[in-house]
């Protein structure tokens, strides 16, 4: 399994432009379809940006356009469908433990999962994208504007944040349905 990370996928302006819009919608994050927080698997908070968030259709275009390409190029992998994508905040203290996105229904069944960094890397310590494994840990490098890009079956956390804020926008995307109308 690999891990692909683009640079510069937006400006230090567009992502600040996704952060004045999206922080005052947050609230505190649910796992997967609950309705209820579990702060000892997650502790963070959220909101998801829509089709009715036009003023930010522009900027999630460049995104979508860059996680459909890279599918198709590092992971030979057509995507058609991109869930409404979560804006995350994390500051001092919070986390989300060890999960993968794959999904335990079809209404999450998720294949290739993507993370843009909106924060500039010196506003915040800790709180590091990281991959888990029998070979070791890879932690991500998380330049603002870069989107990191791997399958959903993959097991990932972020790391508790120790100071600062952390602001992300995640991405779940799957393949085309194999289902007959």
């Amino acid at each position: 399994m690999k891990v692909v990370t683009v640079p510069n996928v937006l400006t230090s302006t567009e992502c600040e432009i996704i952060c004045d819009y999206c922080s005052p919608k947050c609230f505190s994050s649910k796992v997967g379809g609950s309705t209820t927080t579990n702060i000892e698997i997650r502790h963070s908070m959220n909101s998801f940006i829509t089709h009715n968030d036009t003023k930010l259709s522009n900027i999630i275009r460049k995104v979508a356009d860059c996680l459909v390409q890279v599918s198709a190029d590092a992971f030979d992998f057509p995507i058609n469908y991109i869930e409404p994508i979560q804006y995350s905040e994390y500051t001092e203290g919070m986390y989300y433990n060890k999960h993968c996105d794959c999904g335990e229904s079809i209404e999450y069944d998720r294949d290739i999962s993507a993370s843009v960094f909106l924060s500039p890397r010196e506003n915040y310590e800790g709180g590091n994208l990281s991959f888990p494994s029998k070979e070791g840990t890879l932690e991500v490098n998380e330049k603002q504007g870069s989107m990191s890009i791997f399958p959903s079956m993959m097991v990932h956390k972020v790391n508790k944040v120790k100071s600062g804020k952390r602001s992300s926008l995640v991405l779940w995307s799957r393949r085309p349905s194999m289902r007959k109308l």
